[in-house]
């Protein structure tokens, strides 16, 4: 779904992987004509992870892969020929983007490195995007999403303190260290224009990671007063002023709901929200403190109120009483929400092989720009002749020779 911020910039993306083609992704949905290039025959490494569609080819029917790589045109190059390595060089030349997830030094050993694409468009912006970073020594070290959400201090906080440490699922790090990715590039490019002068982005997946907002929030009592944030069992009562038997996860007459009441000023909203005001002037709940002997009491009233309303009926209590909490949604509700369906989040997409799917929308809106009917992720090597035609003005004799030879 893209909405023409970027119109008129081109990217090439040439990254592999979750974090650099979300960067390309984002950038497609700012605008920009955004080249995915992949190798021939194998394709992206994302083509081979599931789940696929089941009516589609293998290679084409990646969930992954098409969600990451909606709104671009793709292209096939083999970077290791002499052949492919050229195409790459003339193409960068005409683009203002370059965007490559390879371990340092990839791009360099095959005669593509910043300085070269730099002195063919000084305007260029390379955006790298690595799991560690250009230097350093971890730079050439292999990654999983687990290590680098170990590494950024993620995973020391959460899970039950008599286990060992849990990690989040999914890909939080690389989702995180694309949108980054494509806000840095966003940046360079606004500069670029201003001066001429291109830059070199370095990204780190692992850094993005441990400066995640969620990251310095945990750490800043470490930072300030040496204090370690350790795992406590949830509900549990702790020393201090959380209100314990009111934070985390409940269930409720139809589900589960979640809540984090901030603090002991929300104790006075909290027992109107159970209806039960008469509490406010007991006391033993004058303050956190008093209430702690009496932490399972009020947290069995608090499920027997739970037990007694549904989710939604919990959620409007929350927001009259003001109260930080939400209902905890299976995948098949996020999709119906009546919230995200109103402001037309999620778009049905037509691929050629894959069918009609529903993908998750752009999680920005800007005003006053018009929005282009969303595209689906390119079939292996789609935009081989237009992309080579129109940019490289390489007719199709040129092509079918490139084709046969296996650089495309």
């Amino acid at each position: 779904m893209p909405i023409l911020a970027l119109d008129g910039l081109r990217v090439l993306d040439a990254s592999q992987g979750v974090a650099g083609p979300y960067c390309g992704k984002l950038l497609a949905e700012y605008g920009a004509e955004v080249i995915k290039v992949e190798p021939p025959r194998t394709g992206d490494e994302s083509r081979r992870h599931g789940p696929f569609a089941p009516d589609a080819p293998r290679i084409e029917g990646s969930a992954l892969f098409l969600h990451l790589n909606t709104n671009k045109k793709g292209i096939t190059l083999d970077l290791d020929s002499d052949e492919g390595r050229n195409l790459f060089l003339r193409l960068a030349s005409e683009s203002d983007v370059v965007v490559e997830s390879g371990s340092p030094g990839h791009l360099e050993s095959r005669g593509a490195g910043y300085e070269t694409l730099s002195r063919a468009r000084p305007s260029l912006v390379l955006t790298s995007v690595t799991p560690f970073g250009q230097t350093g020594p971890y730079s050439q070290h292999e990654y999983t999403e687990l290590t680098v959400f170990a590494l950024g201090g993620g995973m020391f906080r959460e899970g039950l303190p008599d286990r060992e440490p849990l990690m989040y699922g999914g890909e939080i790090a690389q989702y995180f260290a694309g949108t980054s990715a494509a806000a840095a590039t966003t940046a360079a490019c606004v500069g670029a224009g201003l001066t001429g002068q291109g830059r070199w982005i370095d990204i780190s997946i692992m850094e993005c990671f441990a400066g995640h907002p969620h990251q310095i929030g945990r750490r800043a009592p470490f930072v300030y007063d040496g204090e370690v944030d350790r795992r406590t069992t949830p509900h549990e009562p702790v020393a201090g002023t959380r209100e314990t038997f009111a934070v985390g996860t409940f269930r409720c007459k139809d589900g589960y709901f979640s809540f984090l009441p901030l603090g002991p000023r929300m104790w006075p909203y909290f027992t109107r929200m159970i209806d039960a005001p008469e509490l406010i002037d007991d006391p033993r709940f004058a303050t956190p403190r008093e209430r702690e002997p009496y932490h399972y009491e009020l947290l069995g009233r608090f499920q027997d109120w739970l037990d007694a309303h549904t989710r939604e009926e919990v959620f409007e209590a929350t927001q009259r009483e003001g109260i930080p909490g939400g209902p905890v949604l299976v995948t098949g509700e996020v999709l119906t929400n009546e919230h995200l369906n109103a402001r037309q989040y999620f778009q049905r997409i037509e691929h050629p092989l894959a069918g009609e799917l529903t993908y998750s929308g752009s999680p920005f809106k800007l005003d006053g720009l018009p929005v282009d009917q969303p595209c689906p992720a390119p079939t292996l090597g789609q935009h081989n002749e237009e992309v080579l035609g129109q940019v490289l003005g390489l007719d199709a004799p040129t092509i079918a020779g490139l084709r046969r030879r296996e650089v495309i």
